[in-house]
């Protein structure tokens, strides 16, 4: 194991850099005319918190980690669920209790945008059901995790030729996790079985760098589910899987060295929910347009955010909306 570049213990600063690049990703102003540059970022950004518990979680399958896992991850995406759900319902005047009950079971992006307003939501759901299937796999015995690889790797290549509006509907946003989870896998097996610190910093960079300019301009954003079609875009389908991979192993080496992440990243869980409040804030007292202000916005929302977070914590108000 390359403990001494990454374990659970230091992930703090890995996690400091993902989530300022998420809240990056949510300042639309920067990417008015560059989508493609918009669609590029979240082809990894996200992926990446959502492949870390399969290098770390060792939990078996059994109703006491299960409900360990529902009460970490379900009580915040339930109370800020209800945060938005109320803020939207007051300023746009639309509340529909039945729809917005479903939209919460299913937790996709397309319905929490329409009924809350609030599509970042998406990654609970998403987490708590790749933690699932980890769960499984981890319970498996040998014999068996082999045909559920086979299982989840035929799903992988399926996903792609489902219609949106069809993924959409699947409960806890599975979809992703159901496509990531080849990928979680072909991450841990090189977290395990390879020496990847042994390689500068810059090769992956290149590597990963290079990756993406092939992929630019095609048409392809997980966190949309808009997959390339295996059929008409080969090779970008398994474009994509690469970069997801690429970029895991590039974001760690170049975080590991900056201490300054870790003052996001031991809170990136608290950021992740209170940091669309603080935008839409910013969105009713200005109406931000140009990069430039884009840039402004985001010098604003991380501090404002990171502010607000330490005032929870203050409080202890965390052990309430983030309990462990």
């Amino acid at each position: 194991m390359n403990s001494n570049i990454l374990s659970f213990e230091n992930t703090d600063r890995l996690k400091g850099l993902l989530i300022l690049l998420i809240i990056f990703g949510h300042i639309s102003q920067i990417f008015e005319k560059h989508d493609l540059l918009m669609a590029t970022l979240y082809s990894f950004h996200v992926v990446s918190f959502l492949l870390l518990p399969f290098l770390f979680n060792k939990d078996l399958l059994n109703y006491k980690n299960i409900l360990k896992n529902l009460k970490r991850i379900y009580i915040p995406y339930t109370i800020f669920f209800i945060l938005a759900l109320a803020s939207y319902s007051i300023l746009e005047h639309h509340f529909d209790p039945i729809s917005a009950l479903k939209t919460w079971s299913i937790g996709s992006s397309y319905y929490l945008k329409i009924d809350i307003g609030l599509r970042v939501l998406w990654f609970f759901p998403a987490l708590m059901f790749s933690i699932l299937l980890i769960m499984i796999y981890n319970t498996l015995s040998i014999e068996f995790k082999r045909v559920f690889l086979f299982l989840m790797f035929m799903l992988h290549i399926i996903i792609p030729f489902i219609p949106d509006n069809y993924l959409f509907e699947f409960p806890l946003s599975s979809y992703v996790s159901i496509y990531l989870f080849i990928v979680g896998i072909t991450v841990q097996h090189i977290y395990k079985n390879f020496n990847y610190s042994k390689y500068p910093t810059w090769l992956y960079t290149l590597l990963f760098l290079s990756a993406l300019y092939i992929a630019y301009g095609s048409d392809f954003s997980l966190a949309s589910a808009i997959f390339p079609n295996i059929i008409d875009n080969t090779f970008n389908f398994i474009l994509q899987d690469i970069i997801m991979v690429l970029s895991f192993f590039t974001l760690i080496m170049w975080s590991r060295k900056i201490k300054f992440f870790e003052t996001f990243g031991k809170y990136s869980l608290a950021i992740f929910t209170i940091h669309p409040f603080v935008i839409q804030a910013l969105n009713m007292v200005h109406s931000w347009s140009g990069v430039t202000e884009g840039f402004i916005k985001f010098l604003l929302v991380v501090p404002i955010t990171y502010a607000i977070v330490k005032v929870v914590y203050f409080f202890k108000i965390n052990k309430i909306l983030y309990p462990h």
